[in-house]
């Protein structure tokens, strides 16, 4: 039977995302949960075909008037999540703020601020799966609102087949083809499939899309984008964990000097191990660094037997000699992302700061859920400015008067923190 996540050993980063499917490969296995069977066939003939008509359909929604736009998703969004349907109210107090803060923004900064809607990840399936669709009606519906005028809300959403591996080939085509043109579609495994699928939506490869939101936001466009990166688990392992291992490998006195970083890593029990269990689970990426990565990300997932990603962070950072003062406030970083729906993404936050925010100011509007009751709510907006390298002037909407210059680091830890547990 083919794999429901097909991709090939490809020496790039897109390898790492294999540790991700086959951890849940394998709780689907312990679980006893069938997937529709997708044939090579129908990856090859059918899927492309589906694809092309979603093309076409994301195509025709950039020639419709933008209000249309904004109510032909609504009504689909709840059509998805019906009965369950939360009112929106496009006159709420925190709206009516992020509005008028990004009127203040524009009339500073001389041009429209982009908007970005930064969205919480209910659970995928189950009694609450609804929220997902209601969380993207009501993330339509508030950037619509807080522009003020007509516009074409954007929605950042995997369309690989390791996210839609629940549809049909019919709906991964079509879904694929219309997220990936007409809003900003994220293929995680675009690389080595050998369907034509993929390139008919070239845009949303993983090496292409990043550049394609940084460009609607710089911009001035309406994005939104679930901040987790996905569902929990998955952004746990391949963005917290991940870019927690970054900043070890940045602590590392060996940061410039992979081959001995290398000899120090292959030093370690733990990470032998790893090398020969994870052989056998996932593709090894070409490179130490890449390595170290899926090293801890193995762990997170549940792919090495016995050993927690605690335990191997801590053979990571002592491997590769972080210094000891470094140490505590690395691994507190850590327990808090493991503990957390939505990492911090720090990274992410960085990217935006310098390379759309340097160009044109910014809104970010929270878009949270909540499980009891269920529903969904818009938190309090911040504007950013550019204030220099490396640097952001923020305003909050409840406080405009106020700003204050910050990090895009320290920015993204109080920011999660307040806004997604």
């Amino acid at each position: 039977m083919p794999s429901a996540h097909p991709s090939s050993r490809t020496g790039t980063a897109q390898d790492l995302l294999r540790i991700v499917t086959r951890a849940y490969e394998l709780e689907l296995e312990r679980a006893g949960i069938p997937l529709p069977v997708k044939t090579e066939f129908q990856r090859r003939f059918i899927e492309p075909f589906f694809r092309v008509l979603g093309v076409g359909a994301g195509k025709l929604m950039e020639a419709v008037p933008g209000d249309w736009n904004v109510a032909f998703h609504d009504k689909v969004y709840a059509r998805l999540s019906s009965p369950n349907v939360y009112p929106f109210d496009a006159g709420g107090p925190a709206i009516l703020r992020a509005r008028a803060l990004a009127r203040d923004v524009e009339a500073r900064a001389g041009r429209a601020p982009a908007l970005l809607a930064l969205i919480s990840h209910p659970p995928a399936m189950g009694s609450l799966a609804h929220l997902n669709f209601e969380l993207a009606r009501h993330a339509t519906l508030a950037l619509r609102a807080v522009r003020g005028r007509p516009c074409r809300p954007r929605m950042v959403a995997a369309i690989d087949p390791f996210a839609l591996d629940a549809a049909n080939i019919v709906e991964e085509g079509l879904y694929a083809g219309f997220m990936g043109t007409y809003h900003l579609g994220l293929d995680r495994l675009a690389l080595g499939r050998g369907h034509a699928g993929p390139s008919l939506t070239p845009r949303a490869s993983w090496t292409a899309m990043p550049a394609r939101l940084l460009g609607v936001l710089a911009g001035g466009g309406e994005v939104g984008m679930v901040l987790s990166g996905g569902i929990p688990t998955t952004g746990r392992v391949l963005y917290g964990v991940r870019e927690w291992a970054r900043r070890v490998r940045r602590e590392s006195p060996y940061v410039a000097d992979a081959p001995a970083a290398q000899a120090r890593l292959r030093a370690d029990a733990s990470f032998r191990r790893f090398e020969r269990v994870a052989a056998e689970q996932a593709f090894m990426p070409k490179g130490i660094w890449r390595v170290f990565d899926a090293w801890l990300m193995a762990a997170c997932a549940g792919l090495l037997p016995g050993e927690s990603v605690e335990d191997a962070a801590v053979a990571a950072v002592s491997a590769l000699e972080v210094p000891d003062a470094r140490r505590p406030a690395l691994m507190l970083d850590l327990r808090r992302d493991l503990t957390r729906e939505t990492p911090v993404r720090r990274r992410l936050f960085r990217i935006i700061a310098s390379r759309a925010v340097r160009r044109r100011p910014l809104v970010l509007l929270p878009i949270v859920h909540s499980v009891a009751p269920p529903g969904v709510s818009v938190r309090e907006a911040r504007a950013w400015e550019a204030a220099g390298p490396g640097r952001v002037r923020v305003r909050r909407a409840d406080a405009p008067d106020v700003a204050s210059e910050t990090t895009p680091d320290a920015f993204a830890d109080l920011f999660v923190e307040e806004n997604f547990s």
